[in-house]
């Protein structure tokens, strides 16, 4: 078995107020495709998901790592807590000499801090996996492949949260700024408002 185990420490500034950052990102339903790699592809209820990471490494090699995962906000701390879900059939295990396919664990943490009209988040984010040793490379030593696999895991842990940081922020500015500008002035709001807008109505409003 190959142990795979990548983990990042982040702090970043969203640009605004503490209440509509916490809102805003516990909107998992539509956030967490943000994350590179990574996309949810079941629902098991309320903040309960099955979520897939799928990379290809090397140019050949497809890696499929299925991770069951619930999100709790804790109000008192104003953090964010993503955890292993226990309970679902975890996946079953296969590899192929072009492809592997297991279960492993994704967890996240984002604690927000007010910071007036801004809000400091400090995240951190933690893929782990036992996987199947490719075909091809059976008679490479367990601690080699464990090193090449540790360097592949830290440069992708770090590629999915700078990505998700840069993406979360970008569409929430960019909806922010369509938002403003269908409200001039003078002319009448129009009746109706692009999907954007109305995600960022409702981080507000609420």
């Amino acid at each position: 078995m190959i142990t795979l185990n990548g983990s990042t420490q982040r702090q970043f500034v969203f640009p605004d107020t503490l209440a509509v950052a916490t809102r805003y990102y516990r909107d998992f339903d539509a956030i967490f495709d943000l994350l590179p790699h990574i996309s949810l592809v079941q629902k098991y209820g309320p903040n309960r998901f099955r979520a897939l990471y799928h990379t290809i490494e090397l140019g050949v090699y497809r890696v499929k790592i299925y991770c069951d995962l619930q999100m709790h906000f804790d109000e008192a701390s104003q953090t964010l807590n993503v955890s292993p879900l226990l309970g679902p059939t975890p996946v079953r295990q296969s590899v192929s000499v072009q492809a592997l396919v297991a279960q492993g664990q994704f967890t996240s943490q984002s604690v927000f801090v007010a910071r007036g009209d801004e809000t400091r988040v400090d995240y951190r984010l933690r893929i782990a996996a036992a996987l199947p040793k490719p075909i091809g490379l059976s008679l490479v030593p367990d601690a080699a492949m464990n090193q090449v696999t540790h360097s592949i895991a830290d440069w992708r842990i770090h590629e999915i949260a700078g990505g998700f940081i840069d993406r979360s922020i970008a569409m929430y500015q960019s909806a922010h700024s369509v938002r403003r500008e269908s409200c001039p002035a003078v002319l009448p709001r129009p009746v109706a408002l692009a999907p954007v807008d109305l995600q960022i109505d409702r981080y507000r409003n609420k």
